[in-house]
């Protein structure tokens, strides 16, 4: 329909991406980030605006979800001309090697070695439209990712309405993970994509079972191949569903909360109808249950060495080991952690606030489903809700178990594939309980009303989450996009070619740099990282300095400290002219120097 695709609300959603690659051009290039901090307020607006049944029309919804994504997304990964973060370093170098040898060696022992979504997409992608790998990873990445969102829009959408899949979205892409630490890692970007694909089949009952089966092994072993720890953590769920599906659990739990509301005398007449049947037409079966744990484990004992699967060995045997000993234990748990850390001012407290309210409402949404008599929606699937009971029931096992090695945030990341909607039916569930406390009629614009109220609270979510509050305020900003003094792994012109002019001439001497200008090096080979001795500096090798250690005479160093390394102590900054000292400068172009 070219006329809704040239309507106003059309086109004003179209032109909000340019606002995140014209916004990140000034901050990069002139340090302005005043178009970043409207686009914030533009995609705030988005949400109040479907909130309120304004502008936007449903059939619009889709396209909506897509480009708060994308722009979100570039807001972040368009940051600085070169590579930024963590783990996307390594993962370049895995494909830069697959590059510059024009195969790939699977001998080589590496857990980035083994995932074919480094070492042979990227690669493919910068040879077919001819761009450096460095732009594959920031612009066709998050252009891949940003299908995610839209795809559980329509997970969404076919079990509950279209407002509520829109928020159950917009919570998702809103918190900070999905534009943050997702950016830095390339592997899980492209595994989360068949994650989404996979979960479409589960709701794509009208499909034809033979395509549907082929499709869901293709993706399955997709997934296998993307990212090991999403392979790892949906094999685990795949295993705990089909259990709950072949022991017939959920039918049980009805019966069992029918004789609850009987037992506590609820009156007959007020209970409508029967529960809602679950809609079974099931796509998780036995043989492909089977057939992924085989595909999974045969491809990570097989390829790199056996790295992944050793790594998986060492932390199941590390839990093993440690879970009657500390068990429920808050000192080795990463989530008990994050729970009992202190924040550093009153506004970072309610952001932390706003996230323990987000998780009651899924609380509250899940178990709403499960004990009432008749759920919010006509549409729900066994499949889908088994999934969602499993990666609820994980959030206690994360929090009482021992570290695993999996973070907290990623795997709250993605819980919300399941657990997302629950908080938009929380929020109602709380409402019509509000509604009854003060013996109001509960009535279909009591639910508009709510969904309105909750629309209002995702927009403020959005505004603390993206780190616009604390620009705003100036207290601790956050955000690497909207203030460029943030010392992180981001760098610039005059570092990138300190960075090739060392590995030029270093032979064979060990290199040296703090823990975030280590990264850069990251890219190019192997880099030993400096935590703060200087007896320990080996003889005989370089030290490399990134713009903040020349300009401010600072270094950034840590440790690790605790059980299991389970958090890092920063000790914070100290001078690097105490590690310069005796020292021959061989290398200065003002932003970036190496000493021998």
């Amino acid at each position: 329909n070219i006329g809704g695709m040239l309507s106003p609300a059309a086109l004003f959603l179209c032109l909000i991406p340019f606002l995140s690659i014209l916004g990140t051009y000034l901050v990069n290039f002139h340090q302005n980030n005043i178009i970043l901090m409207f686009l914030i307020v533009i995609i705030a607006i988005i949400v109040l605006l479907t909130g309120f049944q304004k502008f936007i029309p449903k059939n619009l919804y889709p396209l909506a979800i897509f480009i708060i994504a994308i722009s979100l997304l570039y807001h972040r990964s368009l940051i600085s001309m070169y590579l930024w973060g963590w783990d996307i370093h390594l993962e370049y170098y895995f494909s830069n090697l697959v590059m510059i040898g024009s195969h790939w060696d699977p001998t080589i022992s590496d857990r980035v070695n083994a995932m074919l979504s480094v070492v042979m997409l990227a690669p493919a992608y910068s040879i077919i439209c001819n761009m450096s790998l460095t732009w594959v990873f920031k612009v066709i990445y998050p252009l891949l990712f940003s299908l995610v969102p839209l795809g559980l829009y329509r997970v969404f959408q076919k079990q509950t309405d279209d407002r509520i899949a829109f928020l159950s979205c917009f919570f998702f892409v809103s918190l900070f993970t999905f534009y943050t630490e997702m950016l830095a890692l390339a592997k899980q970007q492209i595994a989360e994509l068949f994650l989404v694909l996979l979960t479409l089949l589960i709701v794509a009952k009208h499909m034809n079972k033979m395509k549907r089966s082929f499709l869901f092994i293709v993706f399955g072993m997709s997934l296998a191949v993307s990212h090991y720890g999403t392979s790892y953590l949906y094999m685990f769920f795949l295993i705990a569903v089909w259990l709950i599906l072949v022991s017939g659990a959920y039918p049980k739990m009805q019966k069992l909360t029918n004789k609850f509301y009987f037992k506590f005398g609820r009156k007959k007449e007020k209970l409508v109808g029967n529960p809602v049947p679950l809609k079974v037409n099931r796509t998780i079966t036995s043989t492909f249950v089977l057939l992924f744990i085989a595909f999974t484990l045969t491809w990570y004992m097989h390829v790199s060495g056996s790295s992944v699967f050793n790594t998986i060995v060492r932390a199941g045997n590390h839990i093993a080991g440690t879970i009657y000993t500390d068990f429920l234990s808050p000192e080795v748990s990463q989530a008990s952690n994050i729970i009992r850390s202190k924040t550093v001012s009153p506004l970072h407290e309610v952001t932390k606030v706003l996230h323990y309210i987000t998780q009651f409402l899924i609380i509250i949404g899940i178990l709403g489903s499960l004990f009432t008599r008749r759920r919010l929606n006509q549409n729900q699937y066994e499949e889908y809700l088994a999934f969602s009971i499993v990666t609820f029931g994980s959030y206690f096992v994360i929090v009482v178990f021992p570290y695993s090695g999996f973070g907290t945030n990623r795997f709250y990341h993605l819980s919300l594939f399941f657990l997302a909607p629950f908080c938009i039916i929380g929020g109602i569930i709380f409402f019509k309980v509000v509604y009854k406390i003060i013996k109001a009629s509960w009535t279909n614009e009591s639910v508009r009303i709510s969904l309105k109220v909750l629309s209002v609270f995702f927009a403020i979510f959005l505004l603390f989450n993206s780190g616009f509050i604390y620009e705003v305020t100036k207290d601790h900003p956050t955000s690497i996009s909207l203030n460029s003094t943030i010392d992180s792994p981001r760098f610039n012109d005059q570092e990138a070619l300190c960075a090739k002019w060392l590995y030029g001439v270093k032979g064979n001497n060990p290199i040296y740099a703090d823990e975030r200008r280590a990264k850069l090096l990251t890219e190019l080979g192997y880099v030993r990282i400096f935590r703060g001795d200087v007896n320990k500096i080996q003889d005989g090798s370089y030290i490399y300095f990134g713009n903040l250690n020349v300009v401010e005479d600072k270094v950034f160093v840590s440790r690790a400290v605790g059980k299991y390394y389970i958090r890092k102590f920063v000790i914070g900054y100290i001078d690097s002219r105490d590690i310069i000292d005796h020292r021959n400068k061989v290398y200065d172009n003002g932003g970036a120097q190496v000493y021998y």
